[in-house]
């Protein structure tokens, strides 16, 4: 074996500088020399993302995909697939997260947990705990829940600002608790879990550019203080997009009552959103509300139908708006599970 440690340090760092951001992790691991060697180089865009239910680490670099690694005897090796190790104890992965972050120099962008046995509770709070003495922000977050009581704990002890949160799992069995407000901030939030407990106190104390979660705690009236509220600029002024899915049906006319709305013809109407997975699409007809400043917002009464550029609309779609105009120029309700809002 070439006796690399030997050389002048200049030299040594000539050649680690050269590696792989795997290969300088495993040269790390010979010696407290080799570490501090390690630590030397500058990692470049490195972002990270750690799976705690699988045990595994991946890491893109310069916006290419570096590699997954997953966690065996106390370390990291390169390879790693998609075979949960749960029986590992988790301080020990941790404490091989905190290793590679400080060989790196980089932080923890993205991590995805997966609340559900054989986890446990105290091992939760303590992954929570150590998460928030980080320094960083995140910028991805996904939650895989299948216990209210694990999903409550992270609610309720994370600390750390998210810019986009995801959310997975089950239907879960809700307590009834009502949520007031979250501890950190979050821009993006997405939920294909039911969000009973999402009313209307919890998305005032929110920053939000874009929501969506499926049956949400919130009457038509509680829609129309949130839309109304937004209108008058006093809050969420930074929102972009709310999807909102109830289990029974609400009355539209209630949710944009005294907003000044007008029911737009999909024939003569048409706006462009740019939508964060979508991209660029065309809205046509709707319900269009102005904030007092003169921003638009669509509430899509179509329920993702969106157009390109040049699409036509069909007889269908017409007679859809034909039929909702009847009923927007009556005193007949207008019955729907779906509000889709979006400020262009």
């Amino acid at each position: 074996m070439f006796p690399l440690l030997q050389l002048p340090p200049s030299c040594i760092q000539n050649v680690a500088d050269q590696w792989k951001t795997v290969e300088l992790y495993e040269f790390s691991l010979l010696s407290k020399r080799a570490k501090e060697i390690s630590k030397k180089k500058k990692t470049h865009n490195l972002i990270l993302h750690v799976d705690f239910y699988y045990r595994l680490l991946s890491f893109s670099e310069d916006g290419e995909f570096g590699s997954n690694m997953k966690f065996e005897k106390n370390r990291f090796i390169d390879g790693g697939n998609r075979i949960p190790l749960i029986d590992t104890d988790i301080i020990l992965f941790v404490q091989a997260i905190q290793n590679f972050l400080d060989i790196t120099n980089c932080q923890l962008d993205e991590f995805r947990l997966y609340l559900k046995p054989p986890w446990t509770v105290d091992q939760l709070i303590m992954t929570i705990d150590w998460l928030n003495e980080m320094k960083n922000e995140f910028d991805r977050v996904s939650i895989d829940t299948e216990t209210w009581e694990m999903f409550e704990i992270f609610l309720n002890r994370f600390r750390k600002n998210i810019h986009t949160l995801l959310l997975y799992g089950e239907d879960i069995e809700w307590d009834g608790t009502v949520k007031q407000k979250l501890n950190f901030e979050v821009k993006d939030l997405s939920s294909l879990i039911d969000c009973p407990w999402f009313h209307l106190d919890f998305l005032f104390t929110m920053e939000l550019e874009s929501i969506s979660a499926d049956n949400i705690g919130m009457s038509a009236q509680d829609l129309n203080v949130f839309l109304r509220s937004w209108q008058e600029g006093k809050t969420n002024r930074n929102l972009e997009m709310a999807d909102f899915v109830k289990r029974t049906e609400i009355d539209v006319k209630e949710v944009v009552k005294g907003c000044g709305g007008v029911l737009m013809d999909p024939r003569t109407s048409k706006v462009m959103f740019n939508h964060k997975v979508a991209g660029r699409i065309w809205m046509r007809g709707g319900i269009h509300i102005r904030r007092n400043d003169g921003r638009l917002a669509v509430v899509d009464t179509n329920g993702f139908d969106y157009w390109m550029d040049d699409d036509d609309v069909t007889e269908e779609d017409v007679n859809r708006y034909l039929k909702n105009l009847e009923i927007w120029n009556s005193d007949d309700v207008w019955m729907g599970t779906l509000l889709y809002f979006y400020v262009i």
